[in-house]
């Protein structure tokens, strides 16, 4: 369970949960992106996910989403148990670098009476410490990845980290370069080239050097809500 505390460093969580995700055996890894304002899918993926996770990565391009689940989580103890108990997000290039959202600030008790707007700041990239693995999360756009992952990679490996997480192309894909994986879990609502709506999950584990990880799609149900399918990507 999330405690909708912001740090400094911009992860979403208490101290204490972000260090316990560094220094875990075990994490398992939401990974989202590109949402653009379709808020009942999002909600409906980490309501699923979110509880068997330990880290939520969204990669922007709908951050009003994260901040309508935040603001709908302060007064729902279904929604922040289902939110994973760190989360990380990066503005995308649709995206502003702060947000006016119900959110106690950190160290301080949960109230949204006394504390109807606080600031919640969206970082350009950031980099979260899990299981001995590092993790750059950036959305792509300033990176180019559209034309090329090199900038993206080369910016991962000058920052000691083992994966890249990035959006902006709205296409899954995921490739190891050198020891670098570098992984986009495609867009929840705005499929491009002949990809489906989707996310991803990452597993890592101190006993292996190589992160697993699997694609899903997003169904829409024909009775309303969603369903989920695992994929193989090209």
């Amino acid at each position: 369970m999330n405690s909708l505390l912001q740090q400094r460093n911009g992860l979403l969580g208490d101290a204490e949960a972000v260090s316990s995700l560094a220094k875990a055996e075990q994490v398992k890894i939401l990974a989202v992106s590109d949402t653009h304002g379709h808020y009942a899918s999002f909600e409906a993926i980490v309501r699923e996910f979110g509880p068997s996770c330990d880290l939520l990565l969204f990669a922007g391009d709908g951050m009003w989403d994260v901040v309508r689940y935040v603001e709908r989580a302060l007064v729902s103890d279904r929604l922040k148990e289902d939110l994973p108990g760190v989360a990380a997000f990066v503005a995308g290039n649709g995206d502003g670098d702060q947000y006016r959202v119900t959110l106690p600030a950190a160290g301080q008790p949960l109230d949204p009476v006394d504390a109807p707007g606080l600031t919640l700041d969206v970082p350009i990239r950031q980099i979260v410490k899990a299981c001995g693995y590092s993790v750059l999360l950036a959305h792509g756009h300033r990176h180019s990845v559209d034309v090329s992952l090199e900038v993206l990679v080369d910016s991962a490996s000058a920052m000691d980290c083992d994966i890249a997480v990035f959006g902006h192309t709205h296409v899954p894909f995921a490739e190891t370069y050198a020891h670098i994986l570098a992984l986009n879990p495609g867009s929840t609502s705005r499929p491009r080239g002949k990809s489906e709506a989707g996310f991803a999950v990452i597993e890592l584990s101190v006993n292996s050097t190589e992160p697993k990880y699997e694609f899903f799609a997003v169904r829409d149900g024909i009775l309303g809500g969603y369903s989920f399918e695992k994929i193989a990507i090209r």
